[in-house]
């Protein structure tokens, strides 16, 4: 959908309006889909259930008589990016700058968790940020900012409290800080890494504690997550080898961020997943490395996101998605032409490429 988007009080609300994404309640459920025209009933439902601000669609506003878009805070996506790259640069800075020997600035840092978590929520407009292609040499810096933003999401899908949500985004932000600290040859190497190459990459959790540690006003619980967002529920992560009842909330959200965001990008050793192959591999293949609640959060509610993706199949044919099957995210069901068709029951056709 190419029309501008505006983000408005739910009390600025009026019949004839129309969504520009998804409304989720606080415990993640959908109460209005993308593309749905308010009316008295469903405008005095978002107030009841709590929502203050909503997106909608510029020509929906214009098409309700009296009305102006001098109070609404403009969302087409323009602004978004902008700050979106304005804080990846900010954030390379940050990391040249200690790779060079000097402190975290977090001052710096703190000014972009607060501006993320203080502007309103612009789910699509992360997702499409998510899955931008990023230059490879530039993964590093925009991964941070992504994992910031999805675990900050993460943790409002899970209801938790606005403490709560900033020291998620802040976790995400600096979990890959260390990372500063390990040779740019290895970082970047586009073949697999020796033995001693792969140990010294790990290491990058332990150089990330070490950085944020050496500022005491870090929040302790951030400082743990970023050291310990590499563990796995069975025990079988680094550093430390934490099984999931010792891994702390937030590192536990901040490690299913950095997987799927990882997981979508193109790397210098591996061409990016499709978002779908990477809901397969985290539904179905994440027993024992991924905290089950915070997974189920995610999933149930990020792959709401690529309804109305365009996609290509097996068989060469393009088609849009129209509808998540819970059971199998990875299979939804697809629209060609006029067919639907249901990839959780024709297995012979699956998703290969996010167009």
């Amino acid at each position: 959908m190419s029309s501008r988007r505006f983000v408005i009080s739910v009390d600025s609300c009026r019949p004839g309006m129309r969504t520009a994404e998804a409304i989720f309640n606080q415990y993640g459920a959908v109460i209005l889909f993308e593309n749905t025209i308010l009316d008295e009933h469903a405008i005095d439902h978002l107030r009841n259930m709590g929502i203050q601000y909503i997106p909608v669609y510029e020509e929906s506003m214009l098409s309700v008589s009296g009305m102006d878009k001098d109070w609404a805070i403009t969302d087409d996506g323009f602004g978004f990016n902008v700050k979106y790259e304005q804080d990846v640069h900010t954030i390379k800075k940050t990391l040249t700058d200690i790779s060079s020997g000097k402190r975290l600035n977090r001052e710096i840092t703190d000014q972009i968790v607060h501006t993320m978590v203080g502007r309103p929520q612009q789910n699509r407009h992360m997702v499409d940020a998510v899955m931008q292609v990023r230059r490879i040499d530039e993964y590093t810096y925009y991964h941070c900012m992504n994992v910031a933003m999805l675990s900050m999401t993460i943790a409002r899908w899970m209801n938790f409290d606005d403490a709560m949500v900033r020291r998620c985004t802040e976790a995400g932000l600096l979990h890959d800080v260390g990372k500063a600290r390990i040779p740019v040859e290895i970082i970047n190497k586009p073949g697999k890494l020796t033995d001693s190459e792969f140990e010294e990459m790990k290491r990058h959790s332990e150089y990330g504690y070490m950085i944020v540690t050496q500022d005491r006003r870090i929040d302790h619980n951030v400082a743990v997550a970023i050291l310990t967002h590499h563990e796995k529920m069975d025990g079988s992560g680094y550093p430390l080898g934490l099984t999931g009842d010792k891994i702390n909330q937030i590192a536990r959200i901040v490690a299913v961020a950095d997987i799927f965001d990882a997981m979508t990008a193109n790397r210098v050793y591996k061409y990016k997943d499709t978002p779908f192959k990477v809901f397969e591999l985290m539904q179905h293949n994440s027993f024992g490395v991924l905290d089950p609640l915070v997974l189920n959060a995610f999933l149930s509610n990020m792959t709401h996101y690529y309804i109305g993706s365009k996609v290509r199949l097996s068989t060469g044919e393009t088609a849009e998605v129209v509808f998540m099957n819970r059971l199998d995210f990875s299979r939804p069901v697809v629209m060609v032409g006029d067919r639907f068709i249901d990839l959780a029951v024709t297995k012979s056709v699956s998703i290969v490429e996010f167009l």
